[in-house]
């Protein structure tokens, strides 16, 4: 299994990050309710979002690739409202690409990305009825902290320094 990561590219596949976007919410709230508040009609508020953070050294937007196609999808700042922590946004792979490993792969490049902006975790906030990624977190060394709002918990990552042994199956591009 080999993945490469690549900067989004706004301009040609916004639409796929809407895409993305919509099933993650749905997969975290089991509703699309309060969507269109989320990311604006037709996604334009999350369009401009990405637009303004796509060149921020604090942020990191990607794609992830697999055999030439594109599987998944990464957003995660170096900081959060914790001193020397970083927040990721999403995680999010396409469902037939799910359950095989790959999120492993997604998970150890955030933590080397975030390790070398000198964080020391990673934050997220996750939907609790997202059974299938409570799962994946916590095999992954991820922690449930406790609540955020009345739908949402705070987890919690603490870096350590193995992480370069599974990037080995990973590339990074741009």
């Amino acid at each position: 299994m080999r993945v490469e990561f690549k900067k989004i590219d706004v301009q040609c596949d916004f639409d796929l990050c809407l895409k993305f976007r919509k099933d993650a919410y749905l997969c975290s709230f089991h509703t699309l309710d309060s969507f269109t508040e989320f990311v604006g009609v037709d996604g334009a508020d999350y369009h401009h979002k990405i637009l303004s953070r796509i060149d921020d050294p604090q942020w990191g937007y990607f794609h992830v690739y697999s055999e030439g196609q594109i599987i998944g999808q990464i957003e995660f700042k170096t900081y959060s409202h914790l001193e020397q922590t970083g927040y990721v946004h999403l995680f999010y792979l396409a469902p037939e690409y799910r359950g095989k490993g790959y999120f492993k792969l997604l998970n150890q490049f955030v933590i080397t990305r975030l390790q070398a902006a000198s964080c020391v975790a990673a934050v997220l906030a996750l939907g609790r009825e997202n059974r299938a990624a409570m799962e994946a977190y916590q095999k992954n060394g991820w922690l449930m902290q406790g609540a955020k709002n009345e739908r949402s918990d705070y987890w919690i990552h603490h870096l350590s320094s193995q992480s370069g042994v599974v990037l080995q199956a990973c590339s990074y591009s741009g």
